[in-house]
């Protein structure tokens, strides 16, 4: 056989084998072939066994928390737009927290960072109470912007005073809307989420105070 023929030849398993055997240890069956057996002879797997295997890891992931479907359905959505307005908030913060100047650039620099690690935390939290009721979080830019009740200004750079008043108006916002979805989840009989946004009206709350207390200095 000539080289152009021996490399235009499938590989066989016993070829494969033997040239593997040249370059591991020897073990009885040679290692490399563990769980080869399983699979030989194995049918795929049929439409009808696909959609059944879907269904039984869909009905595993179906949380059983006397809660139905469209009740979780209904909190997950209002989860995904606060979602949404957090991580606009947080991408504002950090944004601020980058471009301020003044003669406090190095307090507002600090104060700027603290909340938006603070809103960083929030956001994998309202993410993950959207999973744990069985729904989908989003998780890029393009749906975030499609969905924030909080506005955004790119290009723009203003001075600190501006900056801690626009993050003052967003935290407002989102505590007001905060407390229609209060509602929301009450009437889906969603006690958990009714109590998970409550503790986090308290952190905005407290997020606009700070800065409602740093824009009262003259200095700013």
């Amino acid at each position: 056989m000539d080289a152009t023929t021996a490399r235009n030849q499938p590989l066989s398993e016993e070829m494969i084998d033997a040239t593997l055997a040249d370059s591991f240890p020897a073990s009885d069956p040679p290692s490399w072939t563990l769980g080869r057996e399983s699979y030989q002879g194995k049918e795929p797997a049929t439409a009808i066994e696909t959609t059944k295997t879907n269904r039984k890891e869909a009905s595993i992931m179906n949380p059983n928390i006397d809660l139905s479907e469209e009740q979780r359905n209904s909190v997950v959505k209002i989860l995904n737009a606060l979602l949404s307005d957090e991580y606009v908030l947080y991408t504002k913060t950090r944004n601020y927290h980058w471009n301020v100047t003044g003669p406090q650039f190095n307090d507002l620099h600090k104060f700027f960072e603290e909340q938006y690690t603070e809103l960083n935390v929030v956001a994998d939290d309202v993410a993950e109470r959207a999973r744990s009721l069985g729904g989908w979080a989003l998780g890029t830019l393009k749906e975030f912007s499609q969905h924030a009740r909080v506005n955004e200004y790119p290009g723009q750079y203003p001075q600190a005073r501006e900056m801690i008043a626009n993050l003052l108006a967003d935290h407002e916002t989102i505590v007001r809307q905060l407390r229609t979805d209060l509602e929301t989840a009450e009437k889906q009989h969603d006690m958990g989420t009714n109590d998970f946004l409550t503790g986090l009206m308290e952190k905005h709350e407290k997020m606009a105070w700070m800065l409602r207390a740093f824009s009262a200095g003259e200095s700013v």
